[in-house]
């Protein structure tokens, strides 16, 4: 091993592997985003959304939060790295999100409800703290083996997570399949 691939291997940051298969720009085009939107990124993980979201709301401002103190160290690491300011961290318990009432423009829930009891409550938080024009963009595994993710039996299906989607009082406005393994529901209040 050379000592490029050496220095590549230990300055790398570590990603999620359930995530890597997304492409974030696509992601991103997929989404009503406007560059001064206050938007939350529920259970931000390593940050691997949370960064890109950083720089296109470079007149807005991120809200990264997630239940982890070792995923909010990790994401703070990541965007201090890039001297991106505009991010709130938080830290949040259960499915509670710290968050006012209407004070968000879009939320994503990326690949956060599988396998989650308290689905159908971290989405009415999420609704909770949305604006009434605002969106949520919704990521999970198709209920199908694919060669990484959850287990099958952890996976949502698009119809059942549908289901509790319209009870909650939200409306789907888009489905888009992100590539084969994933898909992602734009959803409104």
């Amino acid at each position: 091993m050379d000592m490029k691939t050496e220095v590549k291997r230990k300055t790398a940051p570590t990603v999620d592997p359930k995530r890597q298969v997304i492409d974030t720009h696509r992601l991103l085009s997929m989404i009503p985003l406007l560059p001064y939107h206050h938007v939350v990124d529920i259970r931000c993980g390593l940050g691997y959304f949370t960064v890109p979201l950083c720089k296109y709301l470079f007149d807005g401002k991120v809200h990264a939060i997630d239940n982890d103190k070792n995923m909010i160290k990790a994401t703070r690491t990541a965007v201090e790295s890039l001297h991106l300011t505009n991010i709130n961290l938080k830290l949040s318990e259960g499915e509670n999100i710290p968050l006012d009432d209407a004070s968000i423009d879009g939320a994503l829930l990326a690949l956060v409800l599988e396998g989650n009891t308290g689905r159908a409550a971290l989405l009415k938080e999420a609704k909770r703290c949305l604006k009434k024009s605002g969106w949520l963009a919704v990521l999970e595994w198709h209920c199908r083996e694919t060669e990484n993710g959850p287990p099958l039996a952890q996976r949502i299906d698009e119809d059942k997570m549908r289901k509790t989607t319209d009870r909650l009082g939200l409306r789907t406005t888009a489905r888009r399949s992100l590539n084969s393994a994933q898909y992602m529901l734009l959803l409104r209040k």
